[in-house]
């Protein structure tokens, strides 16, 4: 904060605010409320009172609303100009809300004598409105201002609805009726539940409850969301995250049941809406359900006997006619309704079933130009070979195989042969994006596909809309996530031998791993994947001891990626002395490693490093019968052996590093260069995350923000910068008149101490 405003602030404003936050925000549309805005700053400063930098938040101009969350991270009021403009602007909602979220009083503004109170929400309009023109309105609004704010936060912790959301009238109605009392509008403390197939759509329709006004209006304590799933391990690190969001602290709780106390505690009184999203055993729920308070619980689950006794449940089943024709017509040219009802009843009204269905007639009218009554045709004239005609869209248990149904519809197209190629894509790992050069090797072992074959049954599995992204130009193909958990379930124990041909159809002609060509794009980064999964653990263990494989391995893809088959390894022989030796001895020679040319001097380097340790001779002996001749060994220790206290050394820079600095939480780490960059490393893995450049002489110190969102950094060439550490960009730079040789920043961010050779200077960071 600026010392002109503190040392004119009233000293009875002083005493009531915190450190971490102070001022007032103030936020208002300039088509109609810049004007009143201005008067309003103009006198709100002769009062003395702290004002942030206002930002119009009726426009959006470059990260808009990043000021806008920023400013009310940072202080205690929100001053909200309210126009007719702004009440048509879902941004002052938006804003309002969020402020809401961090604990900010919101104290409403008459910018005009025209608003409509009517247009609000109950949650907005039920607020006390300062209208100036009344007397001692201005008196009570200073008055309120000098008043330590202690409102509460108010969490809203849900996604935005997807584009291609379809409102259901039907069960939407019947959850609302559950949870509220529809003439009062008052919450019902009670425990609701969605109960449905997966793929039926339940998280969306709790997604959408949750943005309903009348929702919003009643739990006006806020709306928690926690997302569960099959295995969701260790639920303490969940509960915590909800005390976070509403205490605005992070808690240590190590204790399940502690930490579920401290929940139940701050929701006591609350009315407060908890969704409880995909529940699968009725264990997980404790935590979340033992809570008190006036507030209610919604659960989302596809088994019954996971819900509490007396929850009131709402099924959710088919879409209705004109709702699944609305999803399956979503981004597809308007017309052919006929034809889109025939086929969403033909598939259910089932919403996974129409989303892949849209997703189909899309890739065929968007990607491949058909018209769209020929792509409906293409598509019913799949299922008609499919035989879906007689799936029975009333049949609970048919239903709970909708997946593999719908899947079928192309799947059943392929021959023979195809299906079996096709099934064995399962062997890939999530969200990789797989080369066809690798796809090749596995169906030239098992199919005797050539290149070409290869390429034509993509291309073939695309048309079908079995691939989520076949690229003949990258020559990569990526299986989408759903369809790869089918095609596993499918496998069933034949997956081990598929894994095993995969292997086998890429194994070096001497067996030995290390021998992979460097240039092979698949295998280096997945080896220990397949190894694993083909329950040959044995192998990967042997493989990791082979330091010929080690080296290879970082000149093909940097020491970084050998760590991860270490730790791979060592998971599978957590008691094995030599693997651990291993790992630590290589990652701390990791940074060496990445400087060597080819895979002769990185294997000499790795000798040369691993001779010493007393666990790790007999695998260096091993190697150097296989070194190259001639090679240099050490006559003596190498005088650059690392400490055993030594993690890693983080490599990079190209001058001196005059500097680094670590963020409280220990997740980065800034280093300064005389190179004129700084560079900010994962603090765990030491993986370089980005370079920052800027500066036009060597970088004398760098500092990080309390909250690690700052960089600041100093320079010789008589400059400090500041920097955003997540998008890297420079957001201020400050021309000294002299070298700089460091720097520090508060805990808060906004205020920096440099030091040169003209002294030390104090700045302040205007946002």
């Amino acid at each position: 904060m600026p010392d002109r405003i503190k040392s004119s602030m009233p000293e009875r404003i002083k005493s009531n605010r915190t450190a971490a936050r102070e001022g007032v925000f103030i936020s208002y549309a300039r088509s109609d409320g810049k004007r009143f805005a201005a008067k309003l700053r103009k006198r709100l400063d002769a009062e003395g009172f702290p004002l942030w930098q206002d930002v119009i938040a009726m426009e959006g101009g470059r990260d808009w609303w990043l000021q806008i969350t920023d400013a009310l991270d940072n202080v205690e009021f929100m001053a909200l100009v309210i126009t007719p403009n702004a009440l048509k602007s879902d941004t002052v909602r938006k804003e309002w809300r969020y402020a809401r979220q961090q604990g900010v009083c919101v104290y409403p503004i008459k910018g005009s004598p025209k608003v409509d109170f009517a247009a609000m929400p109950r949650w907005m309009s039920a607020k006390h409105f300062y209208d100036f023109d009344e007397p001692l309105q201005w008196e009570k609004f200073l008055n309120d201002l000098n008043t330590r704010c202690q409102t509460p936060r108010v969490p809203f912790m849900v996604e935005d609805l997807p584009p291609d959301f379809v409102p259901r009238p039907g069960e939407f109605d019947q959850l609302l009726s559950s949870l509220l009392n529809r003439q009062s509008g008052d919450p019902v403390a009670i425990t609701a539940a969605l109960r449905g197939a997966g793929g039926y759509g339940k998280t969306t329709l709790a997604n959408a409850l949750c943005h309903n006004e009348e929702v919003e209006n009643a739990f006006d304590g806020g709306i928690l969301w926690v997302t569960l799933g099959e295995s969701p391990g260790d639920l303490t690190g969940r509960v915590i995250d909800l005390v976070q969001v509403l205490t605005g602290e992070r808690p240590s709780f190590s204790d399940i049941n502690v930490a579920a106390a401290r929940l139940r505690e701050l929701l006591a009184g609350r009315n407060a809406l908890l969704v409880i999203d995909d529940v699968w055993d009725s264990v997980h729920l404790t935590p979340f359900t033992q809570t008190a308070g006036r507030g209610a619980r919604l659960i989302t689950t596809r088994i019954i006997d996971v819900l509490p006794r007396g929850s009131r449940r709402v099924d959710v089943d088919a879409m209705q006619t004109d709702e699944a024709v609305a999803l399956l017509g979503f981004g597809l040219p308007v017309g052919c309704e006929v034809e889109l009802g025939k086929l969403a009843r033909r598939l259910g009204e089932w919403p996974l079933l129409l989303e892949l269905a849209n997703r189909a007639l899309r890739h065929r009218v968007e990607d491949l130009h058909q018209p769209l009554p020929q792509a409906i045709e293409w598509v019913n004239k799949s299922l008609d070979k499919r035989g879906l005609t007689t799936f029975d869209a009333r049949d609970p248990k048919a239903r709970e195989q909708a997946v593999s149904k719908c899947l079928g519809v192309s799947i059943e197209l392929l021959d023979p042969a195809e299906r079996a190629r096709y099934g064995e894509l399962a062997v890939f790992p999530e969200d990789v994006e797989v080369p066809l050069a690798t796809l090749a090797k596995l169906w030239a072992r098992t199919g005797a596909l050539d290149d070409f074959d290869t390429e034509a049954l993509c291309e073939r599995l695309d048309r079908l809309s079995l691939l989520q992204r076949f690229d003949p130009n990258a020559r990569v193909i990526r299986l989408h996530d759903v369809v790869r958990g089918y095609l596993i379930s499918e496998q069933g124990e034949g997956l081990a031998s598929v894994h095993d041909a995969l292997l086998e159809a890429h194994r070096p002609a001497n067996a030995a791993w290390a021998e992979l060509p460097r240039d092979e794009p698949y295998l280096w980064d997945h080896l220990a994947h397949h190894l694993i999964a083909a329950r040959r653990g044995d192998e990967l263990i042997a493989t990791v001891k082979d330091l010929r494989y080690l080296a290879a391995k970082a000149i093909a893809r940097k020491a970084l990626a050998v760590e991860a088959d270490l730790l791979a390894a060592e998971g599978l022989a957590a008691d094995d002395v030599t693997l651990r030796a291993l790992r630590r001895s290589f990652v701390q020679s990791g940074h060496v490693l990445d400087r060597c040319e080819n895979r002769d001097a990185a294997e000499a380097t790795l000798h040369s490093r691993m001779q010493g340790v007393e666990e790790l001779a007999p695998l260096a002996e091993k190697l150097a019968r296989a070194l190259r001749r001639p090679f240099v060994e050490p006559a003596q220790p190498l005088p650059d052996l690392p400490d055993p206290a030594l993690v890693r050394t983080l490599a990079g820079h190209s001058a001196s590093v005059n500097g680094c600095a670590i963020s409280g939480d220990g997740s980065i780490i800034v280093s300064a260069s005389g190179d004129n960059t700084l560079k900010v490393w994962d603090g765990r893995s030491g993986a370089e995350l980005r370079t920052l450049a800027g500066h036009t002489a060597g970088v004398s110190g760098c500092a990080i923000s309390g909250d690690g969102s700052i960089i600041v950094s100093a320079s010789l060439n008589n400059t400090v910068r500041v920097w955003d550490r997540f998008s890297g960009e420079c957001l201020a730079t400050l021309h000294t008149d002299g070298h700089l040789y460091g720097c520090a920043v508060y805990p808060d961010g906004e205020r920096i101490v440099a030091v040169g050779a003209r002294g030390v200077y104090f700045l302040r960071l205007v946002r």
